[in-house]
């Protein structure tokens, strides 16, 4: 009997390797691979792992009232995957269900199967999920399923009746249960490796292309610019043609077709107008989709993305093809989707030279021209070795850069509110700090009564440059920040830990920039003060006597 319930157990348990199997490898899952794990994903995990748990109940085998199953293996595969939220939600719903379906083991495996629920999210918790090896997570598993089985043996009446159920089903569950798992954690590791290797490889192949780019930043997005960008991008992927266009006019077009497909000549297909309309990217396969009015056009399958500014305003696409003897897969996607990232802060980067140009305030364009090519190089760089390291926080680096260009680039106003130049120094920050690392940190403090003030624009963070500039050595260097206002007086404070001015006297380009503004806003009812601190770093003060807002 022993040896029945066993290979029984054994053939369904590679039923529910294959399902799981195809759930992981839909598109929706493996995103939540290539993303942090956050609340909603380890929701989703726990949800999966109850659906496992409860296929693992119904093709459990019936043992003298009691259902010889391999329940716990969606949920202790939850905790590992979603730690302790994934592990409780796939138990408490696997371990309902079989509370419904009666018999004498009903209660003693809903507090086990809680109990595998809340083990194995508790040790991913404490350990981290790479701790699961192979071996690790076959001894782990079959701890849990004795502490399970002895919740049976204490709770199950007569006496008899709980040994002969524990110790009958004891082997069959543990053999089970523990290879079903180790052999799917397993499995899953191998396909988020995979993942990470795919990410890694477009992150390379996107800085190889921006390296050689970045120097077309100046010529603008234009046809001279986009012809070197869509060599470099022909040149670096698998793709057999590459086209940019802006929202009128093809304004690059390399590799096949690119005999008809002509730089300068108007958009004709509708496939890319549908993109510049509504903003969104399509994949396409097959020639009626590409729409080329050449028949024997050799272009059959694409990703068309949209381009856009900082500012969400749509400026182009971007158009990745294959020929028909290839398909579009999902690496191709990613790829894509990040490329026209990166290619979006170009395009940025680009607007901002413009507006450089045409900016009136000259002291000010001057300040703002601190955000050159040469530190977007050094934080695409930054962006480039984290991508390696931890890829799920490259798209927020993205989106802080972007965010600080957008500050930049289109905040015009006299003053703005003390929430803004903050957010706008935080990016900045920690933009930094991904440079360097952990020899970077700070501290913000100030009232939240105080958030709506007003304050002049790129005030702040030049400061916070100045330090980090002229501070910065082997030890770790802290920057507090401080703002109060007490009595009618604002006070904007920095203060470092670094190794000081060697002549604060002699205050460099930004920091006269800054006191001619305040200057020129506020008259004489301000006080700048720079001093080195007694035991080492910089201080700088800042404080407008008048009424926040009552400008000369």
């Amino acid at each position: 009997m022993l040896e029945n319930i066993s290979l029984i157990l054994l053939e369904r348990v590679s039923l529910i390797l294959v399902i799981t199997y195809i759930i992981f490898q839909t598109y929706f899952i493996k995103r939540i691979f290539g993303k942090s794990l956050v609340a909603k994903n380890k929701v989703t995990l726990g949800i999966i792992g109850g659906f496992l748990g409860i296929l693992g109940t119904l093709f459990g085998v019936k043992y003298n009232g009691a259902i010889v199953n391999y329940r716990d293996i969606g949920v202790i595969l939850a905790g590992i995957l979603g730690e302790i939220p994934g592990g409780i939600i796939a138990a408490l719903i696997a371990s309902v269900f079989r509370v419904f379906l009666g018999g004498v083991t009903a209660i003693p495996c809903f507090f086990g199967t809680l109990t595998a629920g809340i083990m194995s999210g508790m040790i991913s918790r404490y350990y981290g999920r790479k701790h699961f090896t192979f071996f690790r997570t076959l001894f782990y598993t079959a701890i849990i399923e004795i502490v399970h089985l002895t919740y049976v043996l204490i709770m199950v009446k007569p006496v008899d009746l709980a040994y002969d159920i524990t110790f009958n089903i004891l082997f069959p569950m543990v053999i089970t249960n523990a290879l079903g798992v180790s052999f799917l954690n397993f499995m899953i590791l191998n396909m988020e490796e995979k993942l990470q290797f795919t990410e890694e490889n477009a992150m390379n192949s996107i800085f190889i292309i921006m390296e050689k780019c970045l120097n077309t930043i100046k010529k603008g997005f234009n046809e001279e610019s986009a012809n070197i960008i869509v060599q470099s991008i022909l040149e670096n992927t698998d793709f057999e043609a590459v086209a940019l266009t802006d929202k009128n006019i093809i304004l690059a077009h390399t590799g096949i077709g690119s005999d008809h497909h002509i730089s300068g000549l108007p958009i004709k297909t509708q496939i890319t107008r549908k993109v510049i309309n509504s903003g969104q990217g399509l994949k396409i396969v097959g020639k009626k989709g590409i729409g080329c009015e050449k028949k024997d056009c050799p272009l059959y399958s694409a990703i068309i993305i949209p381009l856009k500014d900082i500012n969400g305003d749509l400026v182009g696409t971007l158009k990745l093809y294959y020929s028909k003897k290839n398909t579009i897969k999902n690496a191709d996607i990613i790829f894509g989707k990040k490329l026209a990232q990166i290619l979006s802060l170009i395009i940025s980067i680009s607007q901002m030279n413009e507006t450089l140009k045409l900016a009136t305030e000259e002291k000010l364009r001057e300040l703002m021209s601190n955000m050159s090519p040469h530190f977007l190089f050094n934080t695409l760089n930054a962006i480039k070795y984290i991508s390696k390291k931890e890829p799920e926080k490259v798209n927020k680096f993205i989106d802080n850069l972007s965010d600080l260009l957008r500050y930049t680039l289109y905040e015009n106003s006299r003053l703005v509110s003390i929430k803004k130049e903050i957010a706008f120094t935080v990016n900045y920050l920690d933009l930094m700090k991904l440079r360097f690392k952990d020899k970077l940190d700070y501290e913000i403090s100030f009232s939240e009564n105080i958030e709506n003030e007003l304050i002049p624009p790129f005030i702040l963070q030049p400061l916070v440059e100045n330090s980090i500039k002229h501070g910065m050595q082997d030890s770790k260097m802290l920057i507090r920040i401080n703002i109060e206002k007490n009595k009618g007086e604002l006070r904007v404070f920095v203060e470092d830990n670094g190794k000081g001015l060697t002549n604060f006297k002699k205050r460099g380009k930004g920091l006269s920039l800054i006191e001619n503004r305040l200057k020129a806003l506020y008259g004489n009812n301000y006080n700048f003060n720079i001093k080195n601190n007694l035991f080492g770093g910089t201080a700088i003060e800042i404080k407008i006597k008048t009424k926040v807002g009552d400008l000369v």
